[in-house]
């Protein structure tokens, strides 16, 4: 093989695959790249995989030229350190007949070489081809992966538990995390364009390591990407990217029951202030000892104008010292006090990315949900404005469970 390409090319190509390398140590071939130059087409493939999820980028001959056609496996990590540290312009790569890798600069005089292993020791590819297949935009995509991550469980005996559930129902998609002390939830309604099957209806789960990954890849713009489903893997193409990932086979828990409250109380807050009051009252604080946040939901009686005034009261009690913050709500129902592990509680409320939201109660020993605000129409109740199932007409559901306080 031997090719000559710009620096800068090469990078944007090996880059993108850098994270699909194993880090385990195990299989030598999973530590590199696979390097295929096809002169017949101008093309070469750069594609890193770790046998649980890969990358493939392929360059065209726009962008490299290729005297002679071949595969070799080389160091990931030491071809991208080499490449980054080569002075600017062209760079030749070659091999030959005994896997030695030769890396230079073809502007000041800074030559490599490598040992490289046969191409053909490498693992066989899944197929990058599936029946199911559909179209979402990049930044639709982005933000509802980002907004659920943070409940994908790491590591849990239930395999489903450690990746993010997708629901498909023809132009609408559901991402459903839930980790044992929390569900996250987010929808778009109109964001799948289906590609030959207008009916499409599928689910599947995909790891949460996996999508870490994928995150680093996909920019924030509204151009699409491609999502293909086969029986045991999901393939995500853009550009001239191809990302790829194992996908979880388990079942995924009965989320739906889990979120179907009977709340004794509802409270519309302002999310900022939330947000601010539950990181101060955090600030003392301990992990080790798990020690929690305590919310107290109360009415305070009516003002001069016979309207509720109703507050929010944060406190946390440790062996450092004690913290208390105080919000206006609007609230409806009864006084309630309920614990929360922070962390768990900062993530859903951050993840809501709105100015209010609704909090719905139904015990101190119970779960909340956290809902979309919606503006009251004239002679309704704010606290009641998001009437309705929230699966079918709300965009995000987050759910947190409590910790037990001490009295």
């Amino acid at each position: 093989m031997f090719i000559i390409c710009d620096k800068d090319t090469l990078i944007g190509a090996t880059s993108p695959a850098l994270c699909a390398i194993s880090s385990k140590g195990t299989v030598q071939a999973l530590e590199c790249f696979f390097l295929s130059a096809d002169k017949d087409t101008g093309t070469l493939t750069v594609c890193g995989y770790d046998m649980e999820k890969g990358v493939k980028v392929t360059l065209s001959s726009e962008d490299i030229q290729i005297d002679e056609g071949g595969t070799i496996l080389i160091n990931a990590a030491k071809f991208s350190s080499i490449l980054r540290n080569l002075p600017n312009g062209d760079v030749a790569v070659k091999t030959d007949e005994n896997m030695i890798v030769s890396i230079s600069s073809k502007t000041r005089k800074s030559e490599f070489t490598m040992h490289g292993l046969d191409g053909a020791s490498y693992p066989l590819l899944p197929e990058l081809t599936g029946p199911a297949t559909f179209t979402i935009n990049r930044d639709i995509l982005r933000s509802m992966i980002t907004a659920t991550h943070f409940a994908v469980a790491n590591n849990n005996i239930r395999a489903a538990l450690n990746g993010a559930l997708f629901e498909i129902n023809q132009n609408s998609l559901n991402i459903i995390a839930l980790d044992n002390p929390r569900i996250a939830l987010r929808r778009s309604f109109d964001g799948v364009i289906p590609n030959d099957t207008p009916e499409l209806q599928i689910s599947f789960i995909v790891p949460g390591k996996s999508l870490s990954e994928l995150l680093k890849l996909i920019d924030d713009t509204e151009d699409p990407v491609e999502i293909q489903i086969t029986r045991k893997h999901v393939i995500i193409s853009f550009d001239n990217i191809i990302f790829f990932s194992r996908l979880i086979e388990s079942d995924f828990p009965e989320y739906r029951r889990l979120i179907n409250i009977e709340p004794i109380t509802t409270v519309v807050i302002d999310t900022k202030n939330f947000i601010d009051s539950v990181e101060r009252a955090s600030l003392l604080t301990d992990d080790r000892n798990k020690s929690l946040v305590k919310l107290t939901f109360e009415k305070n009686g009516n003002n001069s104008e016979g309207e509720t005034q109703s507050t929010l009261q944060i406190t946390s009690v440790t062996t450092l010292g004690s913290t208390y913050e105080e919000c206006d709500i609007v609230m409806e129902g009864e006084d309630i006090e309920i614990g929360f592990n922070h962390r768990y509680l900062s993530d859903a409320l951050k993840a809501c990315g709105e100015e209010k939201i609704v909090l719905r109660l139904e015990s101190s020993n119970k779960s909340m949900v956290i809902l979309p605000y919606i503006q009251p129409s004239d002679g309704e109740e704010a606290a009641e404005a998001d009437t309705g199932d929230i699966i079918e007409t709300g965009k995000y559901l987050y759910l947190v469970l409590p910790v037990r306080t001490r009295d």
